[in-house]
């Protein structure tokens, strides 16, 4: 059996980017403890009919394809509520995903969601943010 070529995904940065792709890019700020990165869906149709071959399903696969939501977990202060707010009022803009600086997804995305986590006397605040890609990602 061949040795696994599993990677550790330490050392993820968000960054933030302008309107346009060619912005600079600068760390959002975010202590990140967990990151879901966009895969991608399309529609499966279905157009199965009554003389449909020995009575099976059939689809087409659609041709419009999305990205698949972007979540981040990570250590909540009430000092970055600020940028937060800002970035979910902000219209679409580029953000790229790193991870240790050796691959990175840049992608549009909107701020669609800011949840801050449970307060308890004996745990740390955190907090969970949702981006919504809009069109095709560059992995790099």
């Amino acid at each position: 059996m061949a040795e696994s070529e599993a990677e550790v995904a330490f050392g993820v940065i968000l960054k933030k980017g302008g309107a346009l792709i060619g912005d600079a890019y600068t760390d959002f700020g975010l202590e990140l403890t967990s990151v879901t990165v966009p895969g991608w869906t399309r529609e499966a149709i279905d157009v199965t009919h009554h003389q449909s071959p020995n009575g099976w399903g059939e689809i087409l696969l659609s041709a419009i394809k999305k990205q698949t939501a972007v979540s981040c977990e990570f250590n909540w202060t009430p000092a970055n509520t600020g940028t937060i707010k800002t970035a979910f009022e902000a219209d679409i803009c580029f953000w790229s995903i790193e991870v240790a600086g050796e691959w990175s997804i840049k992608t549009k995305l909107g701020f669609t969601g800011f949840t801050p986590g449970a307060m308890t006397p004996d745990g740390k605040m955190s907090g969970t943010a949702d981006l919504t890609p809009s069109g095709e990602p560059t992995w790099a």
